[in-house]
C-alpha cells in the first residue's frame, strides 16, 4: 500500500516527506510503555521542521513521547481548539519543550461547557494564558489560515460546507447577555501538510466536520488531491445519518490513508474500516504514519 505506516509497519527505502506519530489518544497500541487517555496529541516531522499538534488531557503525551524515543525539546506547538482534552497537557508539554511558539485561534481561551446529562460541566482550557506564558508559551493567535512552516499550514476557521455537519447541541458557551447558547467552536482548525502528490490533513476533533475541513484544506492550499486524513473526526457523537453521509462524501476524495482516532469512537471506526479496506489505519498511541514519494515495505 503506498505511503502507509503504523506501529506494525516498517519503512522501506523511501524518500520520506512526512512522519506523524500519535502521542495521546483514547487507545494505546502495541508499543511498550505507552498509555491511553481521553485526549489527542500528535508529533509531526516535515523536513527539518517539527511540531506538536495538541497537548492531550494530562501530559501523558510527554511520557509517551519519551517511551517512543521522541525528544520534544524545542518543538513548537499548535492547538486545534480550546477543549481540555487537547490543552490540558500544555504545562507538562512546555516543561518538555522549553519556551516555544504556541499557535492557536484567539477563541482558544474561551470558557466552554458541556451540558450532557443535564448539568453544565466545564470543558475549556484549564489554564490561564499568563500562567502558560510564564512557562515559556509564546502565543501566536490567528483566525485565518497560515503557513507556519514551508508546506505546513494551520487551516484557521473552517466554514461548514456540508449541511449534515452541524454543531453539537450539547456543547455550549455563555453569551454576553448571560444566555446559554450552542458553541460554534470557531477556533476548530486542522493541520495541513502539502506533499508532492497531494495534501495530508490532521484533525484535532473536526468540530466543523471532517468533510468541511477537507474541502477547506483544498481551498487553503490550492491542491486538488487529499492523500490522507488522521485524527479525531467527532463521528462518535454524530448520530442520525451523519456517519453514512460522511462515508459517502469520503468516497469522493480517493484517500490513500484514513487513520481516524480519539473522538471517532469504536462503531464509527469499525464502519470506516469496513468501507475503506486497505486504506484504513487503526490509529492509537504509538501509531506512526510515514508518507513519501515511493512505496514502502511492511514488516
Amino acid at each position: 500500500m503506498p505511503g502507509i505506516a503504523s506501529d506494525d509497519w516498517g519503512v522501506g527505502n523511501l524518500d520520506r516527506e512526512m512522519r506523524l506519530v500519535t502521542l495521546a489518544d483514547n487507545s494505546a497500541g502495541l508499543r511498550r510503555g505507552v498509555l491511553a487517555e481521553h485526549g489527542f496529541s500528535a508529533y509531526l516531522e516535515v523536513g527539518d521542521d517539527r511540531l506538536i499538534f495538541d497537548a492531550g488531557q494530562t501530559g501523558t503525551a510527554v511520557d509517551n513521547a519519551r517511551a517512543l524515543g521522541i525528544d520534544l525539546a524545542g518543538v513548537s506547538i499548535a492547538l486545534s481548539h480550546g477543549h481540555y482534552d487537547h490543552t490540558g497537557g500544555l504545562r507538562r508539554l512546555l516543561e518538555a519543550t522549553g519556551p516555544v511558539p504556541v499557535r492557536a485561534h484567539p477563541d482558544v481561551f474561551m470558557s466552554r461547557y458541556s451540558r450532557r446529562g443535564g448539568a453544565l460541566r466545564q470543558i475549556g482550557i484549564p489554564f490561564r494564558r499568563e500562567d502558560l506564558e510564564g512557562m515559556g508559551a509564546r502565543f501566536e493567535l490567528s483566525r485565518g489560515a497560515q503557513e507556519i512552516f514551508p508546506r505546513v499550514w494551520l487551516s484557521g476557521e473552517v466554514p461548514r460546507a456540508a449541511e449534515f455537519e452541524g454543531p453539537s447541541e450539547d456543547l455550549v458557551v455563555v453569551s454576553e447577555e448571560g444566555e446559554i447558547v450552542v458553541d460554534p467552536i470557531r477556533d476548530d482548525q486542522a493541520l495541513i501538510v502539502v506533499l508532492e502528490r497531494g495534501i495530508f490533513v490532521l484533525l484535532g476533533c473536526a468540530h466543523s466536520g471532517m468533510i468541511s475541513t477537507l474541502v477547506h484544506a483544498k481551498k487553503v492550499t490550492g491542491c486538488d488531491r487529499v492523500l490522507g486524513v488522521a485524527g479525531g473526526t467527532h463521528l462518535g457523537f454524530g448520530g442520525g445519518d451523519k456517519l453514512p453521509r460522511t462515508i459517502e462524501a469520503l468516497r469522493g476524495f480517493d484517500l490513500e490513508v484514513l487513520a481516524p482516532s480519539h473522538c471517532t469512537g469504536f462503531s464509527a471506526a469499525a464502519a470506516l474500516a469496513a468501507e475503506f479496506p486497505g486504506r484504513f489505519v487503526e490509529n492509537s498511541v504509538g501509531t506512526e504514519i510515514i508518507l513519501g514519494r515511493s512505496l514502502q515495505k511492511g514488516r
